[in-house]
């Protein structure tokens, strides 16, 4: 709010002539306006060969690790990878039309899954569940056999296995008994094929990025920004910067804490053995400071969700302003309440799942 007050009320009118980089960089009382890159119709022959290339890198990274391990040279595999990914997205900008065939073949794909029957995806659906149910309890009965092949169940492992069974069962019987989600499927990749089909039958010389320059214009008296280019209006830069550079900060001072909880003798024993700082710190420090830094830096997210909604202090239109709108003019205040509570309850605990998942992996495992 006071970033809103003090800095953008403040800036000057918009003109023809506004700056500080007339055309490019417009900063105003009415917002920011910069150039704008987007994608163009190349992109998809574009990111197809950028995928061939990540599946170069994961066979280059692969030899690299393998050679490390036989001759224990530092082989850098990882610096291999980035690099061989970096080298076929800068060779696809110039060879992406060459992968305008691959439109073809979501062509095929589309004319299949017009052609497909709903019985064979209802055969398909059930033969999956049963699998799956049949893997899930062949796997349950080898944890409880002991190493002399001795089988143990009590009544909860039974049940579990019942409640597998059963579950799968009645999945079958929806899947049987309702013809919709078949055809939904069918008519869902369709679609998808014939939109991928589309966007690969584009003009060969199409570029996979485009860009935008900003214009100011003039239809009265008063100048304002044009369609081209980034705007962000006072509101939503009020918004952006004032969360960016609360964060940042807490998000540096969690950084430097973890980094500094790190025992010095890990340093100093890093510098015995000759490796370098970057070594040292990519090798030693980071992998135990990073355990140290994720719990905080989850609820650093977490907070960085529920902040922006104090984006109705500066006039800015998120969910919770046009929640009130709504319940303003139609009293309906409770299912307004109850999405703002879904959406932010999806948000935290989206947020949650992937902080807890990477805390797991980087836990130290113990013998």
């Amino acid at each position: 709010m006071i970033f809103y007050f003090a800095v953008l009320t403040a800036l000057p009118r918009v003109s023809l002539e506004s700056g500080p980089i007339n055309g490019w960089l417009h900063v105003s009382n009415k917002g920011i306006s910069m150039p704008r890159i987007f994608i163009s119709d190349g992109f998809y022959q574009w990111i197809t060969v950028v995928a061939v290339g990540c599946l170069a890198a994961f066979f280059i990274r692969k030899q690299r690790i393998k050679k490390h391990d036989l001759t224990g040279e530092n082989t850098h595999a990882v610096y291999w990878a980035f690099f061989t990914v970096c080298t076929f997205a800068l060779i696809g900008l110039f060879i992406h039309p060459v992968f305008g065939f691959v439109g073809g073949i979501f062509s095929a794909l589309a004319t299949l899954f017009e052609n497909i029957p709903t019985t064979l995806i209802k055969v398909l659906l059930s033969s999956i569940l049963i699998f799956f149910a049949a893997r899930w309890i062949r796997n349950f009965f080898a944890s409880r056999r002991s190493a002399t092949g001795h089988l143990s169940l009590i009544d909860d492992d039974i049940f579990r296995m019942i409640f597998v069974g059963a579950g799968a069962l009645i999945a079958i019987i929806v899947v049987v008994a309702w013809t919709g989600i078949s055809s939904w499927i069918l008519n869902s990749g369709r679609d998808l094929f014939h939109m991928l089909e589309a966007k690969f039958e584009v003009d060969g010389a199409a570029r996979p990025f485009d860009a935008m320059k900003p214009d100011i214009v003039k239809p009265g008296k008063f100048a304002n920004y044009g369609t081209n280019g980034l705007t962000m209006g006072p509101g939503f830069a009020a918004v952006f910067f004032g969360v960016v550079f609360y964060t940042s900060a807490f998000v540096a001072e969690i950084i430097r804490g973890g980094i500094l909880a790190v025992p010095k003798g890990q340093i100093e024993a890093a510098n015995a053995v000759g490796l370098s700082r970057g070594q040292s710190l990519r090798h030693i420090v980071l992998p135990q400071a990073i355990r140290i830094i994720l719990p905080p830096m989850g609820n650093q997210y977490l907070n960085l969700t529920k902040n922006t909604s104090l984006a109705i202090a500066v006039g800015y239109s998120d969910i919770v302003q046009v929640g009130q709108t709504v319940y303003n003019q139609t009293g309906k205040s409770l299912p307004v309440m109850a999405i703002w509570m879904l959406f932010y309850l999806t948000c935290s605990l989206t947020i949650s799942v992937i902080v807890n998942f990477y805390n797991v992996r980087m836990k130290i495992v113990e013998r």
